[in-house]
């Protein structure tokens, strides 16, 4: 039988479903009352952080994995360039080696169905992830290049603490350091981030007042200490909360695909 769980943590499960408030359960068939990371499965979510990629869906070994609501009821909608599943939370997988891949969805005016993603996981019991797809989008090989697996281990969060990570993955681009501030001449509080990968959590200890104090960050080439692009200025970030902060783009390259610095909440 077909199962397509999703997860939402808080602190404890959410009911992903409109109909049941209860807390602590899964829509399948039928529902499951789970715990965080229960280890009868791994936790996914996917990022789309390949400049120009066609609208995707995702398969895990070949049963579609993600989803998105459609209009006609055809599948019609599904992730681009810069678009998470789920939204929030994790979408649950059963542990294990697996191949997830992506196709183009079927009501697209080129290529439509076409795999254009693929890559080997191995999801470890109970654990979080954050799968990302990434590099330009090849138009020869119509292939999405490469993949950044990152496992979410949960930082121990505090109140009175903003707590950061940042990923690069920015095609063509340099290793990287996140400054807090918008000058190079700023605090740096993450070094040396290679293409394709990412940093250990960090604390901010000191991040300004209120429940949601203003931080701006900005990311440079850590041989050179130029930056890269405009620093990303945000109100919206609040203590107690984790945040992987991430680079995307083409290096060199103007809107869209221009260098850019973005954020998603990834524990809270």
């Amino acid at each position: 039988m077909k199962k397509k769980l999703y997860y939402l943590i808080a602190g404890v499960a959410m009911l992903f479903s409109a109909c049941d408030k209860d807390k602590g359960y899964v829509e399948n068939t039928e529902y499951e009352r789970l715990t965080p990371g229960d280890p009868k499965y791994s936790y996914i979510k996917i990022l789309n952080l390949s400049p120009g990629s066609p609208v995707v869906n995702f398969y895990m070994d070949g049963t579609k994995f993600s989803s998105k609501l459609s209009s006609t009821g055809v599948e019609n909608a599904g992730y681009t360039y810069n678009q998470v599943f789920p939204d929030l939370g994790y979408a649950i997988a059963t542990p294990g080696a697996r191949t997830l891949t992506g196709k183009i969805i079927p009501t697209a005016t080129a290529d439509a169905n076409l795999q254009v993603f693929s890559t080997n996981i191995n999801p470890a019991p109970g654990k979080y992830y954050t799968i990302i797809p990434n590099g330009a989008y090849n138009t020869s090989t119509k292939t999405i290049p490469s993949t950044l697996v990152l496992e979410d281990v949960r930082p121990l969060l505090d109140t009175t603490k903003v707590i950061v990570r940042f990923a690069n993955v920015l095609s063509g681009g340099p290793t990287m350091s996140l400054i807090r501030g918008t000058a190079v001449s700023d605090p740096k509080i993450i070094n040396n981030v290679a293409v394709n990968t990412a940093s250990d959590w960090v604390e901010i200890s000191s991040p300004g007042g209120g429940p949601n104090p203003s931080l701006s960050f900005l990311f440079v080439d850590a041989a050179t200490n130029v930056a890269l692009g405009t620093a990303l200025t945000t109100t919206s970030l609040t203590k107690g909360r984790a945040y992987t902060l991430y680079v995307r783009g083409i290096s060199g390259a103007a809107s869209p695909n221009n260098p850019i610095i973005t954020f998603y909440t990834t524990f809270y």
